[in-house]
């Protein structure tokens, strides 16, 4: 969902030239680079799964759409810059916590001194690289990586940090939302609601009013949590904010890769300069009425083409890593059998199941399967 609405914001930005909220919009893409951090880290130190296969799973996802329309189009990879960022901020965070991890198998350190050792090293790696003329290594590539780069140096890691903690806010969360007190939990909505508004407050007073991006840009990775970790405390304010989401930004949060990419090419043209005219007499001195008519054909043109690449590169992602799985010999022989629910609502005797696992017809992806019970999935 935040991805969602982050994403059209972003698009938006660019397509009515809204050049006053730069600032925010610099908050918002640090936002995503916090979440490929947040995520990644979640999932490392939950399933310690450091394999080949999970490696290529994310490359492929992060770089292989854009790389393809990079190469057919020959536009440089730079205009997508938001992709290299990802991609790095996976490696850096896979390879924090296999480091964390090792310190615990290996070496036998308890669980919170291995993460916080391998977070402060990355943090020192990040320090060394960043804050030294190391940094201009990027100008090899290009001075527009060399800006990005910079501008969210230090998103992901944060993001990190913040995966490190995630468990104790959920102890937190279960305390503040809890049903065994109510007033203490209105007190705690109250309170957790003004302490967020306070630290956006106090980002865009001290900070994002600034004008001149020149001037912003420089204090940028410094201070942007602020107003992340505002938003996030205001969004979880109260039981019922955290335990619902808008079905409608989630589906676009899903697609904001391949929306990200496109609207270079498909809602906008020659890096964002010039949009699309489909519907006569929706130029620059058309009517107001036009123009939104081809806003709203060349958007649904551009987000049914968004949903379908990613259709195909999640299933071309799928594919490789099959492949990589048979290459290594590490592909899963046991097979899969599917239930009926009717059998088990009927009463009658499920198949004696051995080393297989049992998986329980439940909710297509599309929509819930009328003909049967939804369930839930055994994992």
């Amino acid at each position: 969902e935040w991805k969602g609405w982050m994403q059209w914001a972003f698009i938006f930005y660019h397509y009515y030239r809204v050049w006053y909220v730069y600032n925010e919009i610099r908050v918002f893409v640090s936002a995503y680079v916090w979440m490929t951090g947040f995520g990644n880290f979640l999932y490392f130190d939950k399933k310690g799964d450091f394999s080949v296969e999970r490696f290529v799973s994310m490359i492929l996802r992060i770089n292989y759409f854009p790389l393809l329309l990079s190469f057919f189009l020959t536009v440089p990879l730079e205009l997508y810059y938001v992709v290299p960022l990802h991609t790095t901020g996976f490696v850096m965070t896979m390879i924090t916590c296999y480091v964390g991890y090792q310190l615990e198998q290996k070496l036998g350190f308890s669980y919170w001194k291995s993460r916080t050792i391998a977070i402060g090293i990355s943090l020192l790696v990040h320090i060394l690289f960043y804050e030294t003329p190391a940094v201009n290594f990027l100008l090899l590539f290009s001075k527009e990586y060399h800006f990005r780069f910079q501008a969210d140096k230090y998103s992901a890691w944060m993001g990190m940090a913040a995966g490190l903690l995630w468990g104790k806010i959920g102890e937190y969360m279960q305390w503040a939302h809890g049903f065994e007190n109510d007033q203490r939990r209105r007190m705690v909505s109250v309170l957790q609601f003004s302490g967020g508004v306070a630290l956006i407050a106090f980002w865009y007073g001290m900070f994002g009013h600034i004008p001149d991006k020149h001037t912003y840009n420089p204090i940028h990775p410094y201070v942007f949590v602020f107003a992340v970790i505002g938003w996030l405390m205001v969004r979880n304010c109260t039981r019922y904010l955290t335990e619902c989401h808008s079905t409608l930004l989630e589906f676009l949060g899903r697609n904001t890769l391949e929306t990200y990419v496109l609207q270079f090419h498909l809602f906008m043209s020659h890096n964002v300069q010039y949009i699309p005219v489909v519907i006569p007499g929706a130029d620059a001195d058309g009517s107001a009425v036009l123009k939104f008519a081809n806003m709203l054909l060349c958007g649904t043109v551009f987000l049914t083409l968004a949903v379908w690449a990613r259709k195909v590169t999640v299933e071309t992602q799928t594919s490789v890593v099959d492949l990589v799985k048979n290459l290594r010999g590490t592909v899963d022989t046991s097979r899969t059998v599917v239930v009926p629910q009717q059998a088990q609502v009927g009463g009658d005797k499920l198949p004696d199941v051995k080393n297989e696992e049992v998986v329980a017809l439940t909710e297509l992806e599309g929509g819930v399967n009328k003909e049967t019970p939804s369930t839930k999935t055994v994992d």
